[in-house]
């Protein structure tokens, strides 16, 4: 999923499940966030306390997060949450919506709703809720499960995005030309098409698109996807996450939570209407401040806050007092991010018998 969807769409969810604005717009950045962050290091402060950066973000323009550790340390704990089901590893790395381990990783997570990260966590939580509903059946490691043959791919709806759609395909796989792959030995067309659903390039994340598509390990049998359905799906998920934190902490609430109901027929216009990621992002802002999703209550949704987040992280260094970071919002991502990160891996993930770290 895009901008569209881990910001604005996250933010009005919470709003309608009943938190407050800042706990939403925290939520909402946090999750956006988990796909911009892609700083990792240390930031050490004059009085000698220091601060960890747990990279999130995973992009194909950047050689280092296609190797085998980015897969391991990124791509599968916050892009592609192993499903856990199938014989063998490969299988149990795949993708799954409504998976056991993502309901595993909720309860989690919304066990430590109690500490000042949580809104943070949260965030970082449905962020990777969702992509298992745009992700699913797709690896976040490379594998030949994720080749998908290019020339099965089809467009179903809508029509008129078919020429846009491809030379936008053309112009991914551009890209890549000079890319020098680091995982095993194996030429730069096949590591697109083997690792996440680089074969279909952002045709997952686009929620109102139908296609399909045949795999190079089973060309006998078509794939057909509906974006819209998948969606609308993540929705509930999401918003039945913000319920629930939102009983945890009523501290972070404002008002009672809207029935999902009652905003399905908005959620379906808003899916099915076709745009770049900006202009999808327009039509969340547009609903909110005409009432929309909350009951006639009209307000904007604030502008995300990302580079802010990263302005504020070079600022650190100069710091004479490490006590001053602790209360910053970055800090808190940071904090939830490794917390996510050491759960899914080295606790979640071996309980359905996957080791990947």
């Amino acid at each position: 999923m895009q901008v569209d969807m881990h910001y604005y769409g996250t933010y009005t969810l919470a709003r309608v499940a009943g938190l407050d604005r800042e706990t939403s717009e925290l939520i909402a950045t946090a999750s956006q966030f988990v796909d911009d962050n892609t700083s990792a290091g240390t930031i050490r402060f004059s009085d000698g306390g220091q601060m960890t950066l747990t990279a999130t973000g995973h992009h194909f323009e950047h050689t280092k997060n296609l190797s085998s550790t980015a897969q391991r340390n990124i791509w599968i704990p916050f892009h592609f949450l192993p499903g856990g089901l199938g014989n063998t590893f490969t299988e149990r790395l795949i993708c799954k919506k409504n998976s056991a381990t993502a309901a595993e990783m909720v309860d989690n997570h919304l066990g430590l709703s109690h500490k000042s990260f949580a809104p943070l966590l949260i965030g970082i939580t449905a962020h990777v809720l969702a992509d298992t509903f745009s992700h699913h059946n797709f690896s976040g490691a490379s594998s030949r499960k994720n080749d998908i043959d290019q020339a099965t791919i089809t467009i179903m709806e809508p029509k008129n995005e078919l020429t846009p759609l491809a030379e936008d395909r053309m112009r991914f796989f551009e890209r890549f030309e000079c890319l020098q792959p680091n995982i095993r030995v194996i030429s730069e067309e096949e590591l697109m098409g083997t690792l996440g659903h680089g074969a279909a390039a952002s045709y997952p994340d686009l929620p109102y698109l139908t296609w399909s598509y045949k795999t190079a390990t089973n060309p006998t049998q078509t794939v057909r996807r509906y974006n819209p359905d998948d969606f609308m799906e993540a929705a509930e998920a999401l918003y039945s996450l913000f319920v629930q934190f939102a009983e945890l902490r009523p501290n972070l609430t404002e008002m009672q939570p809207v029935p999902f109901d009652r905003i399905q027929d908005s959620l379906a216009i808003i899916f099915a209407s076709p745009g770049n990621k900006h202009q999808r992002s327009g039509f969340w802002q547009f609903a909110m401040a005409q009432g929309i999703f909350l009951e006639g209550k009209q307000e904007e949704i604030p502008p995300y806050k990302g580079q802010m987040w990263k302005n504020s992280c070079e600022e650190c260094a100069s710091c004479p007092d490490c006590a001053l970071i602790t209360e910053m919002d970055v800090f808190k991502f940071y904090q939830a991010a490794t917390i996510h990160k050491t759960y899914v891996l080295q606790e979640l993930l071996p309980a359905h018998d996957i080791s990947a770290y």
